[in-house]
C-alpha cells in the first residue's frame, strides 16, 4: 500500500501546492472588473428560484450528492442539480456553473433518506447497499470564495434555443422554472396541486438567464464557503503532509517488501 499510494500522495501534494501558488499569483477580482480568463471572486450566491436538496432539505441553487454503494463503497454515484447560480460581489453579478468543481466545503452527512433508496435501486442497489452519503449546497446569500475561469457564455440569448419549452434546461444546463417546481412538488407531497410552490427571489427580473460570460469549469475551480486565506492554510498543510509523507510511506513499502523476500529466502 505504502509502495502504490506514496508516489499518488506525493502527486496530491505537488498539486495542493500548484494550487496555493496558482490562488496567490492570480490577484482577486471585482466583477465588473473581471476579465476572461482565470479569476479569484468572492461574493454572495444569489439566483431567480432555488431547489430543495434532497438528503438535509434545504433551500438552494446546487445540491452535489455523493453516495457510496456496495461493499466498503465500492460503488460511487454522484447526483447534482442546478437552478441559475450568480455571484454578486455588489459591483455586478456573474452567472455561475458550478458542476466539476472542488467544493471545499462541510458536507451534511446521513444514510436515512428515501431519496437514497431512489438512487440505489436506479443503479441496480439495495437501498441497504448504502455505505455513506454526502451532500454538499450552494445556499442564496452564501458568501462564496471562487477560483474559476471566465468565458464568453455559448448559451447566450443569441444562440437560445427557439424551440425551448417550460422544462427546457437553460444554458449550460440548469433547470427551469417549472422543472424546479416539480422537484420541489417530488420532496413536499403535500403542496397544494393548484397553488404555485416554488421559492421565487424577490429580484428574479433582475438576473439575465443569457448572459455574455459565464464562470465554469477551468484548471483549477474551487468554490469554498471559507475565506481566500483560509483556503491557501489548507493547502499549506496538505501540500507539507502529502510531499513528505508520499515518499517516506514508499520508502517504508519498499523496505516492508525487501524484509519480506529476506524473510522468504529471495534475498540473501
Amino acid at each position: 500500500m505504502g509502495v502504490i499510494f506514496g508516489p499518488y500522495g506525493f502527486f496530491l501534494g505537488w498539486r495542493a501546492l500548484r494550487i496555493k501558488r496558482l490562488i496567490k499569483n492570480i490577484p482577486r477580482s471585482t466583477i465588473r472588473a473581471a476579465a476572461l480568463g482565470p479569476v479569484e471572486i468572492v461574493g454572495k450566491a444569489s439566483g431567480p428560484y432555488t431547489l430543495v436538496s434532497p438528503l438535509a432539505n434545504n433551500e438552494c441553487l446546487y445540491y452535489r450528492l455523493v453516495v457510496l454503494l456496495g461493499e466498503r463503497g465500492s460503488h460511487r454515484i454522484v447526483d447534482e442539480m442546478c437552478s441559475p447560480v450568480f455571484i454578486d460581489d455588489g459591483t455586478g453579478k456573474v452567472m455561475m456553473d458550478p458542476r466539476g468543481a472542488e467544493l471545499e466545503m462541510d458536507p451534511h452527512e446521513g444514510t436515512h433518506s428515501d431519496y437514497l433508496g431512489h438512487v440505489a435501486a436506479r443503479h441496480g442497489f439495495p437501498k441497504g447497499d448504502v455505505v455513506s452519503a454526502q451532500e454538499f449546497c450552494i445556499k442564496a446569500d452564501d458568501t462564496i470564495f471562487v477560483l474559476g475561469t471566465l468565458r464568453e457564455n455559448p448559451w447566450a440569448a443569441k444562440n437560445a434555443d427557439v424551440h425551448a419549452t417550460a422544462l427546457s434546461h437553460i444554458g449550460p444546463g440548469f433547470v427551469s422554472e417549472a422543472e424546479a417546481d416539480i422537484q420541489r412538488r417530488s420532496v413536499y407531497e403535500f403542496l397544494d396541486p393548484n397553488a404555485p410552490s416554488g421559492c421565487l427571489q424577490v429580484s428574479a427580473a433582475e438576473f439575465d438567464l443569457h448572459p455574455p460570460v459565464i464562470l465554469m469549469k477551468g484548471s483549477p475551480f474551487i468554490i469554498s464557503n471559507r475565506s481566500q486565506r483560509e483556503v491557501i492554510s489548507d493547502l499549506s498543510w496538505k501540500s507539507i503532509v502529502y510531499i513528505w509523507g508520499g515518499p517516506i510511506a514508499t520508502l517504508l513499502g519498499v523496505w516492508g517488501i525487501l524484509k519480506h523476500l529476506q524473510w522468504w529466502g529471495v534475498l540473501p
